[in-house]
């Protein structure tokens, strides 16, 4: 049994395993267990789910992780940051700004995009190998499994039941009505998503989400696994397909033709794969080049 709030070394607690042994990271869960794994969006019974992120763990497993290069020379990056102002008169005043900041160059840890399985009151890993290239992957199951329980075991397959979980095929989305024009349903979804960042980066997401919503695109489709936090609006005159994900000054994905497909590839796969039409960062000139490239289909942007 392991009890803490994260782990660095994971071979201490693979003593008894032999070289390529396989085995779960698992633990049997009390009554008290079910309502925090809830609130990860893992339910009893269900299909393997990545964990909805909420602290560092289950982030890293979705969205990767960047690191400080900080051999390197520092960069200048532009920050969009909401602000709020009361004036002499005692009128409020709300907006965003942008600044210029000296920060180190970073590279992305790629997400490790583990889903996790309850069968029969035990809580489940994907099947893991012990072996020196599978450390990573290993010290992320056992940190995700902490974050969201506070404690697991090391489960040999020999332990684990008769038919374990396996992992299935599964789409990543959840498709809105068509013609849904009721704004309410999307920003309860954003702000599930964003309710774990402050204020001003959640003025920022919705301000964004809201601007793309109100192109009038025909369909959108909002996250779930390893997406979570991604909405897809659907221009198809344009074949155009916008994936918009809730974090601030990142980037804008733009698929064209058959963007279903793309849709269940994992998150790696499609963000790394140079798979998408047209990148855009999020920078001042985001609105005006979203609203061309749908408006007149100028794609001339990367």
């Amino acid at each position: 049994m392991i009890k803490k709030n994260h782990i660095r070394n994971p071979q201490r607690y693979l003593f008894a395993l032999h070289p390529g042994d396989r085995f779960y990271v698992a633990t049997p869960l009390a009554s008290n267990d079910y309502a925090r794994l809830c609130q990860y969006g893992i339910l009893p019974d269900s299909q393997p789910r990545i964990p909805i992120p909420h602290r560092a763990a289950t982030k890293a497993n979705m969205d990767g992780k960047w690191i400080p290069l900080k051999n390197l020379p520092k960069e200048i990056r532009r920050i969009q940051h909401a602000y709020h102002i009361v004036d002499w008169h005692g009128n409020d005043h709300y907006g965003t700004c942008w600044q210029s900041k000296l920060c180190y160059q970073r590279e992305l840890l790629p997400p490790t995009e583990l889903a996790f399985a309850i069968e029969d009151g035990i809580l489940y890993s994907p099947l893991l190998t012990n072996s020196e290239d599978d450390m990573g992957t290993i010290k992320a199951a056992m940190n995700v499994m902490l974050e969201m329980v506070g404690h697991c075991e090391i489960w040999t397959v020999d332990r684990a039941p008769a038919v374990p979980p396996i992992k299935q095929e599964t789409v990543p989305w959840e498709i809105l009505p068509a013609g849904t024009r009721d704004p309410s349903t999307l920003k309860e979804y954003i702000t599930r998503s964003t309710q774990h960042k402050s204020k001003g980066q959640q003025a920022i997401i919705l301000d964004r989400h809201e601007h793309l919503w109100h192109m009038d695109p025909d369909f959108c489709v909002v996250g779930t696994q390893s997406f979570w936090g991604y909405v897809v609006y659907g221009f198809t005159d344009q074949d155009l397909f916008v994936f918009e994900c809730n974090e601030v000054n990142n980037a804008t994905y733009v698929f064209k033709g058959d963007w279903d497909t793309a849709s269940k590839l994992t998150k790696t796969e499609v963000l790394t794969g140079h798979l998408h039409e047209v990148r855009l960062y999020h920078t001042e000139n985001w609105y005006q080049t979203v609203g061309e490239m749908l408006t007149h289909g100028n794609q001339e942007v990367v």
